[in-house]
């Protein structure tokens, strides 16, 4: 009986001791198993890119060989993870008062403040140049007294832009002076060092390893052309991707050798995305290069950008955000990341959003104190009151002639007439050199002259050929042309392609340039005629004639890419001077129509007919109507051909002199591929006019993420490697058919 017992008591146990055993023996690996995979588990409905301060999980190297175990230990959670979140601006330009959709600099403060109070992230704030200079309130110290206002905010890093050469380079050097955190640009260098840091390691929390962000700045070599020449001699700024390489192999070479391992990683480019930028030097450019550089795989890759004054928010491969928030602090941008993932979760803080705010109380006093001081200084009176909008939008100044333009011209050709040994016979000015309206019913002030004019250029006069004139306004309008977000051409108000905007546009005076933009970028202009002093009728220009051209001496210098200018030069007052000087005598009704497609004249080549007759223009600097700015009483001038010296008309502008526009940059619509009754047609008000890349790409946006953005707008996220192990659902199933078997043949036996 004892006997019975003993033998079904052993029996029982075995029944039930096997499927217990078993599994016992398969749990560790099951458990292990599904601890990689919680790391590698992603959410395809999630709205957020997650990422985290601490240090994430990255793929072994092939010398690290990690036991299940020893993961399972790593990764357990000690504390709650906190988020990442950079704070970024780019081309502020001078906004330090509030204004209209604009945030300020007191409301900024702000913004940064309350991200800052979140105990729950690691808040970097950054900016991508171009902050100084801009506005007059700005431009009157220099830039010097916004410096000190960063500092106040607490700016971890900066990237250098090209305007902050404007004020010269001693001035730069100034800003590394006062800036309390680091100005960085690696590719700036003088004689064959760097002028500027690298790259900085910024330590948010001094008490988590990894954490750290490698901070490197990058300034588009568009810098030499697009400050003042005088500005960046013995200046030159080297290949952007190439650059920001090497750092990286530096910091990463430098990592190594003490045992550090950087996962984060900012890149701040003043590069952009306008469409005239050579591709190599595009922001989105590096963004994608950087994207495909292995000693980044795995890291987290941000890249703020800046220069082109663009809304953009895009992802490349796997780990680079990339953003730009616009310019003007019409935005601020913010970069979240969640833990684990390396793609950002972009988003804007808008103006309409900030105003809602209270502003900082100390930032709010240094911006009061800069505009009493500034305002008492500049609320002098020009004009009592404006009969006319003088149009400065950048959409307009950049791509056509405007009223703006002809009235800043035609400043420097009155002064030439006398200012110079040999007086003016054309004279011209750079459309990104124009930067404000001025508005129609309110007096004109010296804060608004200079704020048309911020950059404090004086007026230079050159002498010049016929046909160094014919090249110069073949570089004009060689810029590619606008399409909008379907990809159709833009047409202005004639029906005619319009150009991209260009700061390089050129708004003249004494001259008419008759021209098409549905030829390519080289054969665009069609005529050009010079005004003859004496007679007031324009003549044919003659391409081996001296004429001397007044301009500013930023063009004078060969900026703006105008290489076929230079040379000796007589020097006059500043332009604004001259600007003042000219609006208090002028007749500023003659200036009444916005784009008065006068003297830069937009015609289609195929139904052109060059006018016959001859007439006389009224003199700008003289009162009364200016024909020239009224189509509709201008007289018919002859418009001529540009020809060679003893010929006769018959040699086309196409066959003389070189294409100034970059190679393969150039968009080249012969009439035949237009499609003009697809194309979208702007409207003449000259407010915004056509499709900017600017315009399309702006999103209103508020501290909620973005769902979507214009452009490629990417917003995706990405987990970090897998390095977990997908055998342990195998392991389970052996273990439950182990255990199944078990038990059956204990039953089996039982019976």
């Amino acid at each position: 009986m004892v006997k019975e017992r003993r033998e079904r008591d052993f029996n029982m146990n075995k029944r039930f001791l096997l499927p217990v055993l078993s599994t016992a023996l398969l749990a560790p690996a099951f458990l292990a198993g599904q601890v990689y995979a919680e790391e590698n588990t992603s959410t395809s409905e999630a709205t957020e890119v997650v990422s985290t301060t601490e240090a994430p999980v990255v793929a072994a190297t092939p010398e690290v060989v990690t036991s299940p175990a020893t993961v399972a230990e790593e990764v357990a959670p000690q504390k709650e993870e906190q988020d990442t979140v950079i704070l970024h601006t780019n081309d502020v330009h001078g906004r330090i008062v509030e204004e209209k959709g604009v945030i300020g600099d007191a409301k900024l403060a702000t913004v940064i403040e309350k991200e800052r109070e979140k105990s729950d992230q690691t808040t970097l704030v950054v900016d991508a140049g171009d902050a100084f200079q801009g506005l007059p309130i700005s431009n009157s110290t220099k830039g010097e007294a916004r410096a000190k206002i960063l500092n106040e905010m607490g700016y971890d890093a900066m990237a250098v832009g090209n305007h902050e050469f404007d004020f010269g380079l001693d001035e730069v050097k100034k800003y590394k002076e006062i800036l309390n955190f680091p100005l960085l640009s690696s590719n700036t260098y003088v004689n064959g060092a760097r002028l500027f840091e690298a790259a900085t390691i910024v330590d948010k929390n001094k008490d988590v390893e990894g954490d750290e962000f490698v901070v490197i700045g990058v300034t588009t070599p568009e810098t030499a052309t697009k400050t003042h020449p005088k500005n960046v001699k013995g200046v030159t700024f080297t290949e952007p991707i190439a650059e920001v390489n090497k750092v990286i192999e530096e910091i990463q070479a430098k990592a190594l050798a003490e045992g550090k391992d950087y996962k984060h990683y900012v890149v701040l480019a003043h590069l952009g995305v306008d469409t005239t930028t050579p591709v190599e030097w595009r922001g989105s450019t590096l963004a994608e290069a950087l994207s495909k550089n292995p000693l980044l795989k795995g890291k987290r890759v941000t890249v703020i950008d800046g220069h082109s004054h663009t809304v953009e928010s895009t992802t490349y491969g796997d780990n680079v955000t990339y953003n730009q928030t616009g310019s003007y602090l019409h935005n601020v941008g913010k970069i979240t990341y969640k833990s684990r993932q390396l793609l950002g979760n972009p988003s804007l803080i808008a103006a309409a959003d900030a105003k809602k705010l209270e502003a900082n109380p100390k930032i709010e006093k240094l911006v009061k104190d800069i505009k009493q001081k500034y305002d008492a200084e500049n609320a002098i009176e020009v004009v009592s009151n404006s009969p006319v909008e003088l149009n400065g939008d950048r959409e307009n100044v950049r791509v056509r002639e405007t009223n703006l333009g002809n009235v800043v011209a035609d400043s420097l050709y009155q002064y030439g007439q006398t200012g110079f040994n040999h007086p003016t016979d054309i004279a011209v000015t750079n459309g990104g050199g124009l930067r404000e309206t001025i508005a129609k019913g309110k007096p004109i002030t010296k804060g608004n002259v200079i704020a048309v004019l911020p950059f404090g250029n004086t007026i230079s006069q050159i002498q010049v050929t016929g046909q160094q004139v014919f090249d110069m306004f073949k570089k004009s309008l060689g810029s590619i042309l606008q399409v909008d977000k379907a990809g159709k051409t833009v047409l202005d108000e004639n029906g005619q392609p319009l150009l991209e905007p260009s700061g390089g546009f050129l708004q003249i005076s004494g001259a008419k340039v008759y021209y098409d933009t549905n030829l390519a970028a080289g054969k665009r202009v069609l005529a050009i005629q010079v005004k003859n002093r004496a007679t007031g009728l324009y003549e044919k220009l003659d391409l081996g004639k001296v004429y001397y051209l007044a301009t500013n001496d930023f063009l004078a210098a060969g900026g703006d890419g105008y290489t076929m200018l230079g040379g000796a030069r007589e020097e006059g007052p500043s332009m604004d001077a001259a600007f003042e000087d000219y609006l208090k005598t002028a007749d500023l009704t003659q200036y009444e129509k916005v784009n008065p497609n006068s003297r830069t004249i937009s015609v289609d080549s195929k139904t052109f007919k060059l006018p016959e007759d001859q007439g006389k223009e009224q003199d700008p600097a003289k009162p009364g109507k200016d024909s020239a700015t009224d189509p509709a009483k201008s007289e018919k001038d002859q418009a001529i051909i540009p020809t060679q010296p003893g010929k006769n008309q018959g040699t086309t502008p196409a066959n003389s002199g070189n294409d100034a526009t970059k190679p393969g940059k150039t968009q080249e619509t012969t009439p035949a591929k237009t499609e003009k009754d697809s194309a979208t047609k702007t409207t003449p008000s000259g407010k915004n006019q056509g499709t900017t890349p600017a315009q399309t790409s702006t999103v209103k946006v508020d501290y909620k993420v973005a769902d979507k953005f214009a452009n490629k707008t990417v917003v995706s996220e990405k987990l970090l490697p897998n390095t977990g192990s997908e055998q342990s659902i195998f392991m389970m199933l052996l273990g439950m058919i182990l255990g199944a078997t078990a038990l059956w043949t204990s039953r089996k036996q039982e019976k």
